[in-house]
């Protein structure tokens, strides 16, 4: 239990919706969110289908610890193909409209087809209104969701939303919930904005269905206790994620000014002090008993965050250092439905090309946010800039400038810095992504020495398996760390579902979801020359910091991905063989 076994089929372009059930095979071998959504993606979406055409499907799922008591378990994804990369995406958020998605009775959501006009859905309970939104087409994210709100009259109703730049299909458009929660990374918004979809208002009133109700208290129990004995834990729920910052400028890790420098003489104008300083409130995810979100309320900049990844990027590496601007950088991105990470990464190689004369200070900061409304509505060098990095480094002639890998900006930490982190950014399923796994801790630490390349590839390849399986669930890596790290997570599981997993079932399921969008991938014609690093990155070595001059060679990236295909039961160029995806039981995907 713990599962509904349904989904709802939304069709916008004849405004018909239909109730499904899930096949029990699926939540035996996919668990749920990441794993169950990735299944429908691939098996509804033919290959080279338009993003931004009506043949895509925005695909919103749930997990079976979604809507009950386990502790960080208040997390969606969004499933459905890149208009960034034209490949596999999914994104994980938090916040509380999760747990209102399970209320529903459903375990996932299918969203398809085109409105004819823009259109506000309304999911109440089993029962889907379609809301004329033309009125509220180019309305920022946070006025919309204060519209729903009011328009439904019911300010405990949940709302995910797009802003100007997933209407005019920017291709790196968020989507938000619960003001600053965003699903950002790949266009998510853009594809929302592409069906006419200007939110979607969720209310849910069904009690969650436990099968061993009393033996799952006392798991959940025995969880929070594992949380809380965590030495990291009181300095994350202090500081959050911005404490990340001290210690990657000091190791040298830090992206400064597009990717050039590894660290700034000092941050601390930006670093977890200064934001505490700054900080109004904690703001915590549903069931979450680490509550490391902040928020920042200055005049009428008043947003969730900033976090780290946007305060390095939107920060040093544009060459900003005042926390204010910053998140006065992070509103902007947030009403406009912005991802904030490719805003970053694009607007710094575009500071180091010298192709836009940003001038000096306010100029400057002036010239940014300027930028930020050219891209949301596509005026001007905006439209070029709409349609993401690889695009705009080809029309502009300075790709060799752009951070990305398969399209997708590089995350705050320089990958020439850590191989682990250089080999995670390669092999991601949907382009350079530090969530999918996270060897830069042990390298940190010297669990490893500078040589150790195998183990280091043999732990890239196991915790993205694992991770897949976390996102399946879902839970936060804040809280259970980013690998499935202790037996109490399939007791949650079993417990609450009546099922029977172990670590080793789940750790199987991950593979066989991470092989899946594997092949969703090979089929949109990727293959082993879209698994590298930039060439800037093993060419050009880091101008200043502790790590001055290192790169991560062609050769180094050559040999990891050997190995890590090995491992993985690929083909030299990055294939799945028939007999791992018969191991997998995934043999009818090929």
């Amino acid at each position: 239990m713990s599962r509904f076994h349904k989904l709802l089929r939304v069709n916008l372009s004849t405004q018909i919706y239909t109730e499904e059930d899930i096949p029990s095979e699926y939540e035996k071998i996919f668990i749920g969110g990441k794993g169950i959504g990735t299944k429908y993606l691939v098996k509804e979406l033919g290959p080279h289908i338009d993003p931004l055409g009506p043949e895509n499907k925005f695909i919103i799922a749930t997990g079976p610890l979604t809507g009950t008591s386990a502790p960080a378990s208040s997390r969606y994804e969004t499933i459905t193909k890149s208009p960034l990369t034209g490949i596999y995406l999914d994104c994980n958020s938090g916040g509380h409209f999760a747990q209102e998605i399970k209320a529903t009775g459903f375990d996932l959501f299918v969203i398809e087809g085109v409105s004819e006009k823009p259109v506000i859905i309304f999911i109440n309970n089993n029962k889907v209104s379609f809301i004329d939104a033309t009125n509220i087409w180019g309305m920022y994210i946070y006025d919309t969701e204060n519209y729903v709100k009011k328009f439904l009259k019911d300010p405990a109703v949940r709302v995910m939303s797009i802003g100007p730049a997933g209407e005019n299909l920017v291709r790196f458009a968020s989507v938000s919930s619960d003001y600053s929660r965003q699903a950002a990374r790949g266009g998510s918004g853009a594809v929302l904005g592409s069906k006419k979809v200007k939110a979607i208002a969720v209310k849910g009133t069904q009690d969650i269905p436990i099968a061993n109700f009393y033996s799952f208290l006392l798991s959940v129990k025995k969880a929070r206790e594992v949380i809380f004995n965590n030495p990291w834990v009181p300095d994350q729920r202090k500081y959050g994620t911005p404490r990340t910052i001290t210690s990657v400028n000091m190791i040298g890790l830090l992206p400064v000014n597009n990717f050039t420098e590894g660290a700034v003489e000092s941050v601390a104008s930006i670093d977890e002090f200064a934001v505490e300083a700054l900080n109004s409130k904690r703001l915590s995810c549903g069931e979450c008993p680490i509550a490391c979100a902040r928020g920042y309320n200055r005049g009428k900049f008043s947003i969730e965050g900033p976090e780290y990844e946007t305060i390095a990027l939107l920060g040093p590496n544009i060459g900003v250092l005042d926390l204010n601007e910053i998140a006065e950088f992070n509103y902007y991105c947030n009403q406009y439905g912005l991802d904030t990470m490719s805003t970053g990464a694009l607007i710094g190689a575009l500071l180091a090309s010298g192709k836009i004369n940003f001038g000096e200070l306010e100029k400057k900061r002036e010239k940014i946010i300027q930028l930020f409304k050219q891209i949301s509505y596509r005026e001007g060098i905006g439209d070029v800039l709409a349609e993401g990095l690889r695009f705009a480094g080809k029309k502009l002639d300075i790709s060799y400038l752009m951070p990305e890998v398969k399209g997708l900006g590089i995350p705050a930490y320089d990958p020439r810095c850590s191989d682990g982190t250089a080999l995670v950014y390669m092999t991601a399923d949907r382009g350079a992504c530090h969530l999918r796994s996270w060897p830069l801790g042990r390298e940190l630490a010297s669990v490893w020495g500078e040589n150790d390349l195998d183990k280091k590839i043999d732990f890239v390849r196991n915790q993205q398996d694992e991770k897949a399986a976390e996102e399946s669930l879902i839970v936060c890596q804040f809280a259970y760390g980013i690998g499935l790290l202790n037996e109490i997570l399939p007791e949650m599981v079993n417990e609450a579902t009546g099922e029977d997993w172990d670590l080793a079932k789940m750790k199987i399921a991950g593979e066989r979801i991470w092989n899946l969008s594997k092949l969703f991938n090979i089929k949109e014609g990727m293959s082993r020359k879209d698994d590298y690093l930039p060439e800037k990155f093993a060419v050009e070595g880091i101008k200043s910091g502790p790590l001055k001059g290192k790169v991560i060679s062609r050769e180094k990236q050559d040999f990891m991905l050997d190995k890590y295909y090995e491992l993985r039961g690929w083909t030299k160029k990055g294939v799945p063989t028939p007999e791992t995806l018969n191991r997998l039981g995934i043999e009818e995907e090929i």
